[in-house]
């Protein structure tokens, strides 16, 4: 594949990645900076971990008192809400409300779904192999974006 089939795909891939969160943004009627909050809590809840403040600071590269300001607004707009932590009554986790959640599932479309079944026709190497590509792809586009 030559060096313009790799960047051709990638534009293809980028653009496809900002018509579905444009289509998630319509959907949910947020901005993109929420967009990207909720996206990170509904991949944590897919995959059963709890998500708190200090992870979306480090997510994000913000401090926690932003991070609360944020959280504090969309738990205002009904997308988000603090639970108790059950192992540490001081904390709370923040979790998607019923109808964020609803909303969020409705609005992927079946894109899950997809990207699901797609993922498992990988075998275990291609799956490591995949990742192995991504990660050089995110660092060579984080590296760009020091220089500029």
């Amino acid at each position: 594949m030559s060096d313009l089939d790799l960047l051709g795909a990638l534009s293809r891939l980028e653009a496809s990645v900002a018509s579905l969160r444009a289509r998630l943004r319509d959907r949910l009627d947020v901005s993109p900076g929420d967009l990207t909050v909720i996206q990170f809590v509904a991949r944590a809840e897919t995959a059963e971990r709890t998500v708190r403040v200090k992870d979306l600071a480090t997510h994000l590269g913000l401090t926690g008192p932003a991070i609360t300001g944020l959280v504090d607004r969309l738990e205002r707009a009904g997308h988000l809400c603090r639970v108790p932590n059950p192992d540490d009554g001081r904390s709370r986790h923040i979790e998607l409300t019923e109808a964020t959640r609803r909303a969020y599932t409705v609005a992927m479309d079946g894109t899950n779904q997809h990207l699901h079944d797609l993922l498992a026709s990988f075998s275990d190497r291609e799956r490591a192999r995949f990742v192995r590509v991504v990660d050089r792809v995110v660092a060579a586009i984080d590296l760009g974006s020091q220089g500029a």
